[in-house]
């Protein structure tokens, strides 16, 4: 099976899970709850470079999935904070070698690695603890730690990336932008940097 098979499939799972709500009482007496802790994503990448001569070749993807901890900041339970872990497989071509870093003139290489990544976010809900649909925006940012490889080895190991997820109910956009360019420091590819922007759709349950 294919990996964009195996993609439709998992997000037809979580997709068909819908939405759900766990409510906790707090020692307050207030009723705060914890929303939107599991999380599945697919998105597009696309290459961001000041260079005109890197070019980007054929469908480059990335599908991520993790837990969040959903920490209410106030009594409502609409704003809190999240902190968590998750992993996420990415993949797209460049005309770059990535063991050296350099501009290839016509061959395109393909970059495929597994990331262990630690989101930190802000959130925003207009929710409580009944309502099942409802609007939200997260802002935040990630620390990746990327599993490169020998043939790879011109990316980066650690990244950190800022998020910003935003929809209603179901369906939630998911931007993403590196903070750090993806190649590694040096003489030789200094002015061929490139950060990686990722657009797509993300999946909150429970």
């Amino acid at each position: 099976m294919s990996y964009n098979y195996i993609l439709v499939f998992l997000l037809g799972i979580f997709f068909s899970y819908g939405q759900s709500n766990i409510s906790i009482p707090d020692s307050l007496s207030n009723l705060k709850y914890r929303e939107d802790q599991f999380y599945i994503g697919a998105n597009y990448v696309l290459l961001s470079s000041d260079n005109n001569l890197i070019r980007q070749n054929d469908f480059s993807n990335q599908i991520h999935l993790g837990f969040i901890r959903d920490i209410p900041m106030n009594k409502k339970g609409n704003f809190s904070v999240g902190m968590g872990l998750g992993t996420s497989y990415t993949q797209f071509q460049s005309n770059l070698d990535f063991k050296t870093g350099q501009i290839l003139n016509e061959n395109f290489n393909s970059a495929k690695y597994f990331s262990l990544n630690m989101p930190f976010e802000i959130r925003w809900r207009s929710s409580d603890s009944i309502s099942f649909n409802f609007w939200r925006i997260y802002l935040g940012t990630q620390i990746q730690y990327n599993f490169i490889s020998d043939r790879i080895s011109s990316l980066k190991k650690f990244t950190t990336v800022t998020s910003l997820n935003f929809g209603y109910n179901t369906w939630n956009f998911s931007l993403g932008y590196d903070l750090t360019p993806r190649l590694i420091d040096s003489k030789n590819n200094q002015f061929d940097q490139f950060n990686l922007l990722t657009v797509g759709l993300i999946f909150y349950f429970l």
